[in-house]
This record gives structure tokens, sequence and C-alpha cells, in this order.
């Protein structure tokens, strides 16, 4: 590459904001394993390497004072001696397959079964196993992990993948983004992003070969625009993005703990959230509550279903943290064993098998403790319960019964409770499509328009050669969400949206001028997102909903919206 040549390459954006600085590549080089003579030996020991490894990184996190890294680590450590783990690789090699194959064969049916439930939280364990099998890999053949700590001056990582382990020894301080050739907005690399506040761009094919260490690199997290040795203008239009980014970010500030509203009708803005530490960033941000309190996280990487009284304890924490509704969702697990104690078959494609509502009849204890714990937990806050992955009015009308039928038990118990209001996840087109027949059976709907996504253009949203058809800003998707709105408003039942595209400006801004009453989104993109609410226009969003509804294409859906909001 000559000194002045500008290249431009095109990613996918994961985390907003403007970067521009020196590169620091690292490159994790996939390695073979080559089988010895004992190979079951040989992984016993390289599962303990990487373990001690993982678990030393772990302690000079903490004693640097980065908790919440050490704890990734130390999940890491753990998952790498983890039997479910461990057993499946050892009985690979005693079916007579080599290291490399039970691997590759036991980090695919791990992750994708984590990659196959709607949230975060799980997709980024599904990284993590990936990751741990990695290192276990490069302990096998005697190859190091590229080592992050490296880096000493402020920098854009640029890598074919970030792992856990790179993020967690890294100096927040000298990230100033994140550029890579995987991964899609809830990679392990976009949630770090999106909270340290950096940029990050993802799905940058062919980047670290076109760029060297200490090369100027200008990435925008909102657009996907990657330029490496940028000219003098090219320079000069990311300042100015990142200075216009920066004055945004300040403006979205002003809304910190105050309500907005669109053609006098009260928008609400709540929180996605999925861990106590979630909590505490949610209530920092100002959220109206928690539109999406994730519940996977108490039932995942234990041996046993979380008690009751535990459940009620972190159930009522998130009720008592505010003033407006707590939401709920029961857990949403897919049915190929994610933990031991739920007695369900494999499946070949979790997505479309047991998996949330579906699993209730399969396990009712562990169902019913739950509905108990919300019940117990609704009696001392606004509590609501959300029932995920419903398919049809049969299966609202049967969970709605036995939900009931708990509350008839703890009231002849004399335990303090109080019936919630019970909602379901929109997220199967047949819920949408049927969504008047739906509403007289719940008290709301949440749209989960990841999901919708994909079931509606039949594209697996883990699949990453599928990424175009994962925009729910699509005209298909978007008829699905007017047709749950519609019938929503005719029998007075409230409407929120939890997915991404909530926290995309334009989708936030086409949605809400659809009808939706509240948007739940990341603790960071609260006040971003009020901001964008605030600034609607009612005579320009009637027109742009209409016209978008009947564009051809996601891209022609963003085009229309995108030119009303420069109009307002």
């Amino acid at each position: 590459m000559t000194e002045h040549a500008e290249l431009r390459v095109a990613g996918t954006p994961a985390s907003a904001g403007v970067a521009l600085g020196p590169a620091m590549v690292i490159d994790h080089h996939e390695v073979t394993v080559i089988d010895g003579a004992d190979p079951q030996a040989a992984f016993t020991t390289a599962v303990a390497e990487a373990s001690r490894e993982l678990q030393s990184m772990c302690e000079a996190a903490r004693s640097a004072g980065r908790a919440e890294a050490g704890d990734v680590l130390e999940a890491q450590a753990l998952m790498a001696r983890d039997p479910m783990l461990v057993d499946a690789v050892n009985a690979a090699l005693d079916d007579g397959m080599g290291l490399d194959a039970a691997l590759t064969r036991v980090d695919e049916e791990i992750s994708g079964l984590f990659a196959s439930i709607d949230d975060p939280y799980m997709a980024q364990r599904a990284q993590d196993v990936s990751e741990v099998i990695d290192r276990i890999r490069r302990r096998l053949a005697g190859v190091d992990s590229p080592d992050p700590r490296l880096i000493g001056v402020p920098s854009v990582l640029v890598a074919r993948s970030i792992t856990a382990a790179d993020t967690a020894v890294l100096d927040p301080e000298l990230v100033l983004g994140f550029v890579t050739e995987t991964g899609g907005p809830t990679s392990h690399v976009a949630i770090i992003a999106r909270s340290l506040g950096v940029a990050a761009v993802v799905g940058a094919s062919g980047v670290v070969a076109s760029v060297s260490t200490g090369e100027e690199v200008a990435l925008d997290g909102s657009t996907g625009d990657v330029v490496i040795l940028p000219s003098e203008s090219t320079a000069a239009d990311f300042r100015a993005r990142r200075a216009a980014a920066e004055a945004e970010t300040a403006a979205a500030d002003r809304f910190r703990g105050i309500g907005v509203s669109f053609g006098g009708r009260p928008i609400g803005v709540s929180a996605n959230v999925g861990s106590s530490e979630d909590i505490a960033r949610a209530v920092e941000a100002g959220a109206e509550g928690i539109g999406l309190l994730r519940t996977e996280f108490l039932f995942l990487d234990r041996t046993e279903a979380p008690t009751e009284q535990e459940q009620v304890d972190f159930y009522s924490l998130a009720g008592s943290s505010f003033s407006e509704p707590v939401v709920v969702r029961t857990f949403d697990i897919g049915g190929d064993k994610p933990a031991p104690y739920l007695e369900v078959e494999t499946e070949e494609n979790p997505f479309l098998g047991v998996r949330g509502a579906r699993l209730y009849s399969r396990c009712p204890e562990v169902f019913d403790t739950q509905a108990r714990a919300i019940l117990r937990a609704a009696g001392t806050g606004d509590v609501q319960m959300m029932l995920p992955m419903v398919s049809t009015v049969e299966e609202v009308i049967e969970l709605r019964g036995r939900i009931e039928q708990t509350a008839a038990s703890l009231e002849a118990e004399g335990v303090p409770h109080a019936l919630p209001p019970i909602g379901v996840m929109v997220e199967v087109p047949s819920v949408a499509l049927t969504a008047a027949a739906v509403a007289p059976h719940v008290d709301f709907f949440s749209i989960g328009t990841n999901d919708l996504t994909q079931y509606a253009l039949a594209a697996d949203r883990t699949n990453g050669s599928l990424d175009n058809l994962q925009d729910a800003l699509h005209p298909a998707v978007l008829a699905l969400c007017e047709r749950t709105v519609a019938a929503a408003r005719r029998h007075d039942i409230s409407v929120s949206v939890c997915g991404l595209v909530a926290a995309d400006p334009l989708g936030a801004a086409v949605l809400t001028a659809m009808g939706v009453d509240k948007l739940s989104v990341s603790a960071r993109s609260v006040n971003p997102i009020k901001s964008v609410i605030d600034s609607l226009d009612r005579a320009e969003t009637g027109p742009m909903v209409e016209a978008a509804l009947s564009a051809p294409t996601a891209g022609d859906v963003r085009r229309i919206v995108r030119d009303a909001l420069d109009r307002t």
C-alpha cells in the first residue's frame, strides 16, 4: 500500500461513535491440533493450563480494580473445566474422532445452543465457549494467544474477532474504537464497545490484511464506514462527525429523568436488563423502568434450577429500583439441554423447536416456581410478567390459566403476592397476524423484533452470511408491527418494542410514529432515544409511516425515515 493510498472498507454498525487514530492489529490466527500418542491426556493437560491461565488473568484484572473484567475471565476459567464441555470432547475422542475434529464439533454444538436464545447475554456465552475452546487449542498446539496488553497509546483495535479475554485485560483509556471482520450487533465486541462508550464496526471483511499496526484508521460506528490511511479531507470529515456525535450525546443527557411524548401521547423509554449490574446502569441513566428483564442468567451455569426465594430476591430488587413497571420475561431457553435439570431432547434447529413457552409444559416445576417468585415480587412493587415464544391463542390461554392457578395456591397458603399484568412477546409472525385474537387474553404486547425479523425473513440470525436479511426495518417486519399496534389499540392494551431496532434512531422514529407506547433499549441508549422522540414532527411522521409500509426494501425504509428526520 502506498503512503497516501486511502482504502475504504464497508462494515456493519455495532456501537455508535466516531474514532480516528492509529491501528493496533490483534491477529488470532486459526490453529490446527495434531493428535499425539495420547490425545485424551493431552486434552486434560491443555484444559488445566487454559483454566489456570484464565484464572491468573482474572486475578490480575481484579487487582487492577476491574471487577467486571475479572468476573468474565473467572467464568471462562470455570467453563474450561465444565463437564458439559470436557465430557463432550472426551466422548468424541472415545468414538474415534481426532482432537481437532472433536473440539470443532463440541464448539459448534454448545455455542450453537447458546446462540439459539434471543438474549445478548446468551450470545456472549456462545462466544465464550468458542473462545475457551480456542484457548485450549492453542495450549495443545503450543501457540501463544495475542496479547492486547501490548497496546501503549490510544488506538483503534483491529482484529478478525475480539475475545472476552482481550477486552478484559485492555486499558479502556487506550481504546478509541474497534473494527472486526466477524461478529454482529450482539457480539461480544459490540457489547463491550457500547459499555465503554466507544465506536465499533463489525463484519468489515478483509480489514486485518489491509492495515498494519500504527497506520491511521477512521471509523464511524453509526454508519459502518471504515477508512484506512484517510486523506486529510477524509480525516477532517471524520473529525466533524465526531464533534457532531459528541454534541448529540451532550444534548441527550438533558433528558435524564425527563419524560418525552409524541403528539401529546407519553412515550416510555425503559431499559433492557440481564443482571444486577444492568439494573444499576439503568437507574443511573434515568430509565423509565425495565421493559425487558431477562432471567436466563439465573438458570444457566448451574446444576439445578434457582430456588423460589433466590428469584424473589432478584425480581424484588429490580422492582424496588424503579417507580415505573418492571417487566420480567419468564425464562427463554432453547431445547437442546441448555441446563442439566431440563430434561428435553436434542434438536436439529433450536430456533424452531422447544424453547420459551413451549418448554414450560415439559418442565412444569421450573416454570411454576418462577411464576410463584414473580407473583410474590409483584406484591412488593410494579412487577409485570411476560411470556416468550408463544405462537397460538391456545398457548396464551393455557399459560394464563396456570399463572392464575399459581396465584390461587399462594392465596391458599397465605403467602403475600399479587397477580401482575401478563403480556406476551410478539416474536413469531403467527402472533402478529392473529394479534386481534390474542389481545383479549393479555394485558400488553411487547414486540421482539430480533426474532420476529429472523422468522419473517426465514434467516437464521446466527448465520453471518445472512446479515443482509436481519434488518428489522424491512417492510414485512414493519407490517407485522403495524398489525400488532392496531390490535392493541382496538383492545386498549399497551404495546412496546424491546428488540435492537428500538435503539436505532430510525427505528425509534418510525415505531413511535406508528403508535408504539414504549421502547426498551440498553441503558446507554435511553437518553439518546428520548432525544430522537422529542425531535419528531407529527406533520412529517404520518406520511413517513405510510411511505415506509409501502416501500419495497429495508434500504428504502431507512432512506424514507432519514429524509423525514432531516426535515424536522
